[in-house]
């Protein structure tokens, strides 16, 4: 059962505003990543997780973006600090004296050491680097949605391996069974005791159960070709792994349990949406700033002479320290266009939060129908099956007993496993549907 939040977008004119309204309020936190996959008490399963999250590659790609925008930030941070460089130059000049007429050249030699500093009088290159730094945490979010999307999806993919082990058991002992019911009636056939469309629709049922055989087969093995993929290792040499039986596989959590809602705000797509709008915000500032001007301390010192054997003398010696305000009087609208850009910007991530929110709650109620309908599902097929079983156990002591014949007894048999591979089907949807829920609420129901 999920107990909705109320959200609302109210827009005026462009002044958008997104509300959200919990039932708890709760602190501002970072993503963890919850070991979900150990409710389903399954080791294999644990260990082919572990694997997939520390060699998959889309985490790998998504760990080095942090790193790159860390570089970023290291950047931004430089530009708060002192800038020194050297400047060696040489000026070629040429004279005339007023007195004697006489030409004259050389040279001037210049080896100063420059600093600049732009003082952050008005906060510009703060609100830089604190953008930057939610920049950081937006790349930290993306590394957390690949790993709960890769956990899931190997979660998901194990049980269907696991499904598709268990469908090939069935399907090859009903084509065993199949065989056998043929050579049967085919001696009734001969001995005139059955017609020929009874022993041609159980021929043709025989190529269907074939077809649907070898179908499981080509499935299986792609599955397992993809969760080698998804483990981060090549797929070639990669089928043979362990895995449980279908039978060993339970449920997570009581099927009646309750959900709240809230918990879809601790998904990491969801906290990196609140990012973009943060960061949108201190963009905005930034932009705004732009206008003010830039104040820079300069500093000069170094050596200057027209001999190049005087050059690093003391009476060459050169010292200039200065403060300076630059204000750009026109750039062409650069400055106006980038803030409109922002503003717009700004609006975009508050749609793109609120799309977010929506696509949350719609696929946690998705995921909650389709559990609440394959677990009834699963369990009508597992009545199903107790009949098939009685069914089944009268046919085989009739049978014993000389009262029934093999026929009957073939086709009890195959009724239930027919009925067990649908409970098969309607019990791995059942758990897939519980990873679902626990990715649409961040890895955790509680």
């Amino acid at each position: 059962m999920l107990n909705s939040a109320a959200y609302a977008i109210q827009d005026n004119n462009k002044n958008i505003k997104i509300q959200v309204r919990k039932s708890k309020k709760q602190p501002e936190q970072a993503f963890v990543l919850n070991p979900y996959w150990e409710s389903y008490n399954d080791e294999l399963l644990n260990g082919y997780i572990s694997e997939g999250l520390e060699n998959n590659l889309d985490i790998k790609i998504a760990q080095a973006r942090i790193k790159e925008s860390e570089a970023i930030l290291g950047t931004v941070k430089a530009e708060r600090l002192p800038q020194l460089s050297i400047n060696p130059s040489i000026y070629p000049f040429k004279t005339i004296s007023r007195w004697t007429g006489n030409f004259g050249s050389g040279n001037h030699l210049y080896f100063p050491l420059l600093l600049n500093w732009e003082l952050d009088i008005f906060g510009k290159l703060s609100d830089k680097v604190k953008s930057s730094k939610i920049g950081v945490k937006i790349s930290q979010e993306d590394l957390n949605i690949a790993k709960l999307a890769i956990s899931s999806e190997i979660t998901a993919s194990y049980f269907n391996i696991v499904l598709e082990d268990a469908l090939i058991e069935n399907y090859k002992e009903l084509i065993s069974n199949l065989k056998e019911t043929i050579k049967l009636k085919r001696q009734l056939y001969d001995g005139g005791i059955i017609s020929y469309d009874n022993l041609y629709i159980t021929e043709y049922e025989l190529v269907e159960k074939q077809n649907e055989l070898n179908k499981l087969l080509k499935q299986r093995e792609i599955l397992l070709h993809q969760f080698a993929v998804l483990r981060g290792i090549s797929p070639e040499n990669n089928t043979n792994i362990e895995r449980t039986t279908i039978s060993k596989l339970d449920f997570p959590f009581s099927i009646n349990q309750n959900i709240q809602s809230d918990l879809i705000y601790n998904r990491p797509d969801v906290i990196q949406a609140e990012l973009g709008i943060k960061k949108a915000a201190m963009d905005v500032r930034v932009a705004r700033k732009m206008f003010l001007p830039s104040v820079n301390l300069n500093e000069m010192v170094g050596f200057e002479n027209i001999r190049a054997g005087r050059i690093f003398n003391w009476e060459s010696t050169v010292y200039q320290l200065g403060a300076g305000l630059l204000l750009d009087l026109y750039t062409g609208g650069y400055k106006m266009s980038y803030l409109k850009y922002n503003k717009e910007l700004a609006i975009e991530k508050l749609h793109q939060y609120n799309n977010v929110l929506l696509n949350a709650f719609c696929e946690i109620e998705n995921s909650l129908s389709s559990l609440k309908t394959d677990y009834n599902s699963f369990n009508e097929f597992n009545s199903a099956i107790k009949k098939s079983e009685h069914y089944y156990q009268v046919a085989n002591v009739r049978y014993t007993n000389g009262t029934g014949n093999r026929i009957d007894e073939l086709d009890a048999r195959r009724q239930l496993l027919i009925n067990q591979n649908s409970m098969y089907n309607a019990k791995i949807c059942s758990l897939v549907d519980t990873v679902d829920i626990y990715k649409s609420l961040g890895s955790r129901i509680e």
